[in-house]
């Protein structure tokens, strides 16, 4: 492999060696080009989480045409906190043998020990699957990751009857959807606030968030018609 900043040869035990004969706890992922979209969304939420400081990512582009990624110099405008790497053939590395273009993203996490704990070819690795690995440290300042967590909390949920904040889940999805609004209020983790509001029996705030996820709707422009249902359901139970 080669360091996309300085050109430089390296290798993965060097790269997740902590100094102190134990490891990092890494992520390395790998991306195959400018049209895997997919990829980077993978490396964006990763490389989130890595500003909590508890892993670094090490992202791996597989591209065949490596330099021509390198040259554009395409990753740095989609992500941080991430180490930029490329596989360079010509080096006659392992690595050859497992990544190709035709292979990624692959993600392997690497824990303390230098041991693989968790290996997927997938491209819906987001940061807050993790939590209950690293804490809700991990996400605390990624706030896409802290919103998709709340917002699939409400999606788990019926609608039968309120769910009191105090209910241990609930108190969590509020948590992190108020966290992740103060880090970047926008319509999607304003709507997932309205909504569980909603869920929380709380019809009057609810339905004052979601008209102000609708006005950043309309700011942004995005679409906002399932903000309108949640209006509509927050109405007949007023």
């Amino acid at each position: 492999m080669r360091r996309a900043d300085n050109d430089e040869t390296t290798d993965l035990v060097s790269l997740i060696a902590d100094g102190e004969g134990g490891a990092k706890p890494t992520f390395l992922i790998t991306w195959s080009g400018e049209w895997c979209t997919p990829c980077m969304d993978v490396i964006k939420s990763m490389g989130a989480a890595a500003k909590s400081g508890k892993v670094q990512v090490l992202a791996l582009n597989v591209d065949e045409d490596w330099k021509a990624m390198k040259a554009n110099n395409y990753h740095k405008s989609y992500w941080s906190n991430v180490t930029n790497l490329y596989l360079d053939s010509d080096l006659n590395n392992s690595f050859d043998t497992y990544f190709t273009t035709s292979t990624a993203p692959v993600i392997l996490f690497f824990d303390e020990q230098g041991h693989i704990q968790y290996m997927d070819a997938s491209y819906s690795l987001r940061s807050h699957m993790f939590i209950d690995y690293f804490g809700k440290e991990f996400i605390w300042e990624d706030s896409e990751g802290l919103n998709t967590y709340a917002w699939n909390y409400y999606l788990e949920q019926t609608e039968d009857n309120p769910i009191p904040e105090t209910d241990e889940e609930m108190a969590r999805a509020m948590e992190f959807v108020k966290r992740s609004i103060s880090l970047d209020a926008n319509y999607n983790n304003t709507d997932t606030y309205a909504a569980l509001l909603y869920l929380s029996g709380q019809y009057t705030e609810a339905l004052k968030k979601a008209k102000e996820a609708i006005d950043l709707a309309k700011e942004s422009g995005t679409d906002y018609e399932t903000t309108n249902e949640l209006i509509q359901k927050i109405i007949e139970k007023m």
